[in-house]
């Protein structure tokens, strides 16, 4: 018998083995269609130009010295980030960097890469379900585009890196492994580095004291964590040292606590953004543009009330108030040190490191409604609306953004182009766009447009950093905003007139004349006789 029930048995095991693989792969995919969804959404960035501030930081770390770099912050800068211009530098001298796309691309594979390592860390607290949905929407996020489309955000996306893979780590070093010395080390080594991508880093000790404290998992061995821990704290502590007191900063306009309140209120827009989204959906623009602060201020705290609500019913109320605490210190140092409530509301790129936990805390909230006994599909079914609802307004909002940029990436593609026809000759670009924005915006909050070439920086740099030439160029602005269909766009440079055009065309100046339209810019045939 003895034998019979062991040939009764052996066939199982294939089987059951067979069936464990089938099921961790499929979970595997479940978790890699979050990655997909991000390097799809933002795929099309590879083709964009150098936007924003890209030039001006570019070119500053590329003609400094590497020793420079990592011993001071550069001229001009009130931060002190020397591993994200060591990036920089190291991207130009191993891909030449005169093309964007290497650093574009480097931005993209970071967004997935943080996507991924969301889903496991939401995956090893929470359950699988609820880490695809929250990577989903940290892909999606709507404030992330401007982080991930614009080269001068990376550090952005490699301080959220730093943090998500220290968290990671010490989830790792606390649970049962034989490697838990590695994953210290390297938990160490995160936390410590990510300050010098960017100096919300700083809290990386803090922030990861407060998440060991907080999960159930780690709680117990938190005390072999503490000198690790403590490490952490110092090195992040020296840092905010130095940054303050090793190196002269400019000094901005004081910050007022009108600034931190409003800028407090731009976060909460973020945090609560599957309903503050829904603001410009059932409401009159103008009332709303009216009572933009206080109606996202009273449906944001409705909101997030509603949702901790749900989570208590699972009985996570705890662990996701903890998580919006984490997302609003990770916001905190743009809140309270900058100086005025326009920058913050302008750069929806500062929400890049907060945006994992909210994206936590919303993607669990159907897992959490699974766990109430009563109600149960109601809860799930209204928590699940509104998530899919966030992704696929999350999704078109970044499809918009990246419409905008393309646009934007023309008209400096045409400016270069033109460059390269006549090396050496001076330029003078007519209606080089400055910034490009949509007729209507999606929240009540912010401005969510594209910069191009920003006022404050020249069209020379951007050949400099382009094609290594110094050349003479002029912007003039002879037509006012222009109005297209859906979009608007205002003009680079001064204001300036069709005579001082032909002027400098006589006085051997090449004219570049940009002219907008649907698809982008493009120069004029007109403008092609004047040269």
């Amino acid at each position: 018998m003895s034998g019979s029930d062991r040939r009764g048995t052996l066939p199982a095991w294939p089987v059951h083995r067979r069936r464990a693989l089938v099921r961790r792969s499929l979970l595997s995919l479940l978790l890699l269609a979050p990655v997909t969804l991000a390097l799809a959404l933002y795929f099309p960035s590879l083709r964009f130009s150098f936007l924003l501030d890209d030039s001006y930081d570019l070119l500053l770390a590329r003609e400094t010295r590497y020793q420079d770099l990592l011993l001071r912050p550069l001229p001009g800068f009130s931060y002190y980030r020397p591993l994200t211009f060591v990036v920089y530098k190291l991207v130009h001298d191993l891909a030449g960097g005169q093309d964007p796309w290497p650093y574009h691309a480097l931005a993209v594979l970071l967004h997935a890469t943080n996507v991924l390592l969301l889903g496991w860390l939401v995956q090893r607290l929470v359950g699988r379900g609820a880490s695809a949905l929250a990577a989903a929407l940290f892909a999606s996020f709507p404030f992330a585009y401007q982080a991930v489309q614009i080269v001068c955000s990376l550090p952005h996306l490699l301080v959220t890196s730093c943090l998500l893979g220290a968290l990671l780590a010490w989830l790792r070093a606390g649970g049962e492994t034989t490697r838990r010395w590695s994953w210290r080390g390297l938990a160490l080594l995160l936390a410590l580095a990510a300050p010098g991508f960017h100096e919300t880093g700083a809290l990386a000790g803090l922030l990861s004291l407060a998440s060991m404290l907080a999960s159930e998992g780690t709680r117990r061995a938190w005390r072999a964590l503490t000198p690790w821990l403590a490490c952490a704290l110092v090195g992040n502590g020296a840092y905010v040292a130095v940054w303050f007191w090793g190196f002269a900063k400019p000094g901005p306009r004081a910050v007022t606590w009108s600034d931190r309140l409003e800028n407090a209120v731009f976060w909460l827009e973020a945090a609560a953004y599957p309903v503050t989204r829904q603001l410009t959906v059932f409401f009159d623009a103008e009332w709303l543009t009216r009572h933009a602060w206080s109606a996202v201020t009273v449906s944001a705290l409705l909101a997030l009330g509603a949702g901790l609500f749900v989570h208590g019913l699972g009985g996570q109320a705890r662990s996701a108030a903890v998580v919006l605490a984490l997302g609003f210190l990770l916001f905190s140092p743009a809140a309270y040190f900058l100086p005025f409530a326009g920058y913050v509301e302008d750069s929806p790129r500062l929400l890049y490191p907060a945006g994992p936990a909210i994206a936590a805390f919303w993607g669990s909230l159907p897992a959490d409604a699974w766990r109430w006994p009563r109600g149960r599909s109601i809860a799930v079914a209204l928590s699940s609306l509104l998530v899919a609802l966030a992704l696929l307004q999350g999704v078109s909002f970044v499809a918009r953004r990246t419409e905008l940029a393309e646009r934007a990436s023309a008209a400096q593609g045409a400016v270069v182009a033109a460059a390269r026809v006549a090396p050496g000759w001076p330029l003078v670009v007519v209606n080089g766009p400055a910034w490009l924005a949509l007729h209507w915006y999606e929240y009540p909050i912010g401005h969510f447009g594209m910069n191009a070439q920003p006022s404050y920086h020249g069209y020379d740099a951007l050949l400099q950093v382009r094609l290594g030439w110094r050349v003479p160029v002029r912007s003039l602005a002879v037509e006012p905003a222009t109005h297209q269909r859906d979009w608007t766009f205002g003009p680079h440079g001064q204001p300036g007139t069709l005579a001082e055009v032909a002027a400098a065309r006589l006085a051997g100046w090449r004219i570049v004349f940009l002219v907008a339209g649907e698809r982008g810019f493009s120069p004029t045939a007109s403008a092609t006789s004047a040269r």
